[in-house]
C-alpha cells in the first residue's frame, strides 16, 4: 500500500511540474507528438506543395484548431530551415528532406508562414494559444516569436 501511494505522490508531481497541454512535452514547435508526426510525415513523403497547403490553410482560417496551428508551425520551420535557419530540434529525418527540396520554392513561402503564424499566434482565432494561454503563454511564444524572427533575418 505504502508504495502505491509512493507511486502516486510520483506522478502527481511529475505532472504538475510542468504544465503543458495534452500530447506536449515542452514549449518548442518540435516538442508535441502531433508536431513529430507530422514531421515524420513530410519526411516521408512530404512536397514543397503539401508545406504550402498547411499554410495557406492556417494563414485563411477564421479559426484556427491546435492541430492545424501546430501543422503551420511546423511547416513554417521547414520554410526557416530552407534559409539556413533551422531550429536546433529540427529532426534528422526532415532536415535531410528538406535538403532534396528545391531551396527556392521553399525560399518563396517565407511570406505565407509569417501569415499563417500570425493565425496560430492571435488569441482570439488560435486553439493552441488559446490552450497555451489556459497553461500561461509567455514561454511558448517565446519559440513562436523566435521562429518569425528567423524567418524575417
Amino acid at each position: 500500500m505504502r508504495y502505491i501511494a509512493l507511486f502516486v505522490a510520483l506522478l502527481l508531481s511529475l505532472t504538475t511540474a510542468y504544465p503543458v497541454a495534452a500530447g506536449t512535452w515542452g514549449y518548442g514547435q518540435f516538442d508535441s507528438d502531433h508536431a513529430l508526426d507530422f514531421a515524420a510525415d513530410w519526411a516521408e513523403a512530404g512536397t514543397v506543395e503539401s508545406i504550402r497547403e498547411a499554410l495557406t490553410f492556417a494563414a485563411g482560417q477564421a479559426y484556427l484548431g491546435a492541430p492545424d496551428a501546430e501543422k503551420a508551425l511546423v511547416a513554417a520551420e521547414v520554410v526557416a530551415a530552407s534559409l539556413g535557419k533551422p531550429n536546433d530540434k529540427l529532426p534528422a529525418e526532415l532536415a535531410t528532406w528538406i535538403s532534396r527540396q528545391p531551396p527556392q520554392e521553399l525560399r518563396s513561402l517565407v511570406p505565407l508562414a509569417l501569415s499563417a503564424i500570425d493565425r496560430v499566434r492571435n488569441p482570439s482565432g488560435s486553439e493552441l494559444y488559446e490552450l497555451w494561454d489556459d497553461q500561461g503563454a509567455e514561454q511558448w511564444l517565446t519559440h513562436v516569436n523566435e521562429l518569425v524572427i528567423r524567418l524575417k533575418s
